[in-house]
C-alpha cells in the first residue's frame, strides 16, 4: 500500500479528525489510458467528502472533467465539460481507504458514446467527404435497398423429410 498516493487514506486518521473534504486537481496524463483516441482528457477536478458514522466511513466524491473529442458527424474536433458523482461506504475493518478504483472507473464512464458539435450537424457528404456544415457539394448519393444484395441470390428448393414419390 503506498501511503504516500493522494488517493489513500487512512480510516483512523478520518475517523479521528470527524471527517475529511478535499478538492484535487490531479494530472489528467494519469487517466490517459481510460480512453481511446479521439477522446482526449484535457483537465481534471476532484472533491472528495468523507462523512464519519458508527462504524463506517461514507465517501461522496464529484469528477468534473474537460474531454477534447469529435463530432460523431463531420468528425469536427469539440471540446466539452462532464460531470459525474460516486459514493463508497467502507467499513471500519479496513486500515486504508484506496480511491483510486472508484475514481477511475467514474472518469472512465465520462464520455458519452456519441457526441455533436450542434444538434443541426450536417455531417460530411458521403461520397467526397466535405464537411456539409461548412460548404455544400453537388454529390448525389445513392440510395441503395437494404435488400439490394439480395437479388442475385438463387435459392434451390429441398424436398420435405418424409415425404416419398410413389
Amino acid at each position: 500500500m503506498q501511503e504516500t498516493d493522494p488517493l489513500i487514506f487512512k480510516y483512523l486518521d478520518i475517523k479521528d479528525e470527524g471527517g475529511l473534504n478535499l478538492k484535487l486537481e490531479p494530472a489528467p496524463a494519469g487517466y490517459a489510458d481510460l480512453f481511446d483516441r479521439p477522446v482526449m482528457l484535457k483537465k481534471l477536478d476532484l472533491e472528495l467528502d468523507f462523512s464519519v458514522g458508527v462504524d463506517t466511513i461514507l465517501l461522496e466524491g464529484r469528477v468534473s472533467a474537460e474531454l477534447e473529442m469529435e463530432c460523431a458527424r463531420c468528425a469536427e474536433p469539440l471540446t466539452r465539460s462532464f460531470e459525474d458523482t460516486f459514493d463508497e461506504v467502507y467499513p471500519d475493518t479496513v486500515e486504508y481507504i484506496d480511491t483510486r478504483e472508484v475514481i477511475r472507473e467514474t472518469i472512465g464512464l465520462l464520455a458519452p458514446i456519441k457526441v455533436l458539435c450542434s444538434d443541426s450537424c450536417k455531417g460530411r457528404c458521403l461520397v467526397c467527404g466535405t464537411n456539409r456544415n461548412r460548404q455544400s457539394c453537388a454529390c448525389k448519393a445513392e440510395k441503395a435497398s437494404p435488400l439490394e444484395a439480395l437479388k442475385g441470390l438463387r435459392v434451390e428448393k429441398q424436398e420435405k423429410p418424409g415425404k416419398k414419390d410413389i
